[in-house]
């Protein structure tokens, strides 16, 4: 990061006497993801971006303006704009909190530099993965194999004497796979589904080198994965009844997605925020007092929890990353927050303002998400099940604008009777409201199953944004739960 650290302090040099507060990032951005797919050539796309973000306090109304010039004329231009836009809006209330002072230099750590390992490696590991999935029939009529792999190298400076350099270096990689037989089509996804359609950016990611890649086994699970795709077309449908819901901690991880990272994000609770998932059930008179779920059911936004994909060390505003209680035995308790919304909310920032690259202004965004472990086990729970059904990888979603009542469809789902898990099962969906879903929760796996699911794809904000979160989750059990309506 050479010379960016002198950039930060030639920009705040040029601020006028009448800035209360400013804070500039200077980010480079770079991006390689490598995709391989049925029939098809390896494609490679390389993304390196780099440009400094402007952000300014005046007459308490922010001011934002961004730039790829790096040149004195860049410099100024940014700053004018900035710096206008504040004037220009004027009469605003935000309160910051206390000053920001840190002055600090950290990577996150990894084995395998992902950038240095060879093109042909990545290349070679993927086509394994695509032939071993072609193993399962005519039937498969696509497959998706990728890597992606990011770097972020940030200067965060601010005028009240912080200068934090920061270099985040995040890795993953996925299966796809689609079966049809002229009728019909199903999908099974490896390790994790995403919820929505978009090339590339599957599977499972974390603040890791390649060695993270190569732990996931997507070569090995290959065949598997195909072949329950396959099987998927002439698998009975999911029936329509209300019984016991089992979930696998893969799938969990996007409930808890929905049901406790967005709607506990402070700036949709205090209404500064709204687009692509509304606003919430989770406003500030219920803190403290709203039955969220069951008295077994804790959750938190934890993001030092180490190679998670919401992992950092500092935030973008230069706040320490730390852990922040969400829910506590089945009550909502807290709120994700920036210095703004925390000062608004009259505590301290969180620490989850967070900025996708140099030309967005922070928001409040997820970490990690992680649900406490309890007590039992996926086969514990299945063992005491007489009749129900247990499901795993979302496919998508529906949520209604307060994220209460919701809809969750799966890739796929098998049926349980007396203890034992049965037939496979299509097309599986399940419905219901947060407080009810989490009210009938009795099970929860225990700390040996608990695991990171790194997710590359949360939206949030207009122009959109695109944050890297991750949750920590456990298979659970739901009792009485709508399923396959």
């Amino acid at each position: 990061m050479t010379g960016y650290r002198e950039l930060a302090e030639v920009v705040l040099g040029l601020l006028p006497a009448d800035v209360q507060f400013g804070d500039i990032r200077v980010v480079r951005r770079t991006h390689e993801q490598v995709l391989v797919e049925l029939d098809g050539p390896g494609e490679v796309n390389y993304d390196d971006s780099l440009g400094l973000g402007l952000r300014v306090l005046i007459g308490g109304q922010w001011g934002f303006a961004a730039t790829h010039r790096l040149d004195p004329q860049g410099l100024d231009a940014v700053v004018g704009q900035a710096v206008g836009q504040a004037r220009a809006a004027g009469g605003g209330r935000v309160v910051l909190g206390e000053p920001v002072t840190t002055r600090d230099t950290w990577s996150s750590p990894m084995v395998v530099d992902p950038f240095t390992v060879p093109l042909s490696t990545k290349l070679d590991l993927l086509s394994a993965t695509v032939k071993e999935a072609s193993t399962a029939g005519p039937l498969v009529q696509q497959i998706e194999a990728s890597v992606d792999f990011y770097r972020d190298e940030k200067v965060f400076a601010n005028t009240e004497g912080a200068m934090i350099e920061q270099t985040l270096t995040e890795s993953g990689g996925g299966l796809m796979v689609n079966a049809g037989d002229g009728n019909d089509v199903q999908r099974r996804s490896f390790p994790q589904g995403v919820p929505r359609q978009i090339r590339g950016q599957r599977g499972d990611f974390a603040t890791a080198g390649f060695e993270h890649v190569l732990s996931l086994g997507l070569p090995e699970n290959a065949a598997r994965v195909a072949s329950e795709a396959v099987a998927l077309l002439s698998a009975p449908q999911c029936p329509d009844e209300v019984t016991t819901l089992v979930a696998g901690s893969n799938q969990l991880a996007m409930v808890l997605h929905e049901c406790a990272g967005h709607p506990m994000e402070a700036d949709r609770a205090l209404g500064t925020e709204a687009s692509l998932a509304g606003g919430t059930y989770a406003t500030p008179e219920r803190r403290g007092n709203f039955r969220w779920g069951t008295p077994i059911v804790s959750a938190y936004a934890d993001a030092t929890i180490p190679g998670g994909l919401g992992s950092f060390k500092y935030d973008d505003e230069g706040t320490p990353a730390q852990r922040t209680q969400l829910v506590k035995d089945g009550i909502f308790t807290g709120y994700m927050s920036s210095r703004e919304y925390a000062g608004a909310l009259g505590g301290q920032s969180t620490g989850q303002a967070r900025a996708d690259g140099w030309q967005r202004l922070p928001l409040v965004r997820m970490t990690n998400i992680c649900l406490e472990p309890g007590e039992s086990s996926l086969d514990e729970m299945i063992a005491g099940t007489k009749r129900g059904i247990l499901v795993d990888t979302n496919r998508g979603f529906s949520i209604d604008d307060q994220r209460m009542n919701f809809r969750f469809q799966t890739e796929i789902g098998w049926e349980i009777r007396d203890g034992k898990v049965g037939r496979m099962l299509k097309n599986c969906t399940y419905q219901s409201d947060t407080p009810t879903f989490w009210g009938s929760l009795d099970a929860l796996g225990g700390p040996d199953e608990w695991r990171v699911h790194g997710v590359p794809s949360c939206n949030k904000g207009e122009p959109l944004q695109v944050a890297h979160v991750g949750h920590g989750t456990v298979p659970g059990r739901f009792q009485k739960v709508q399923v396959g309506r």
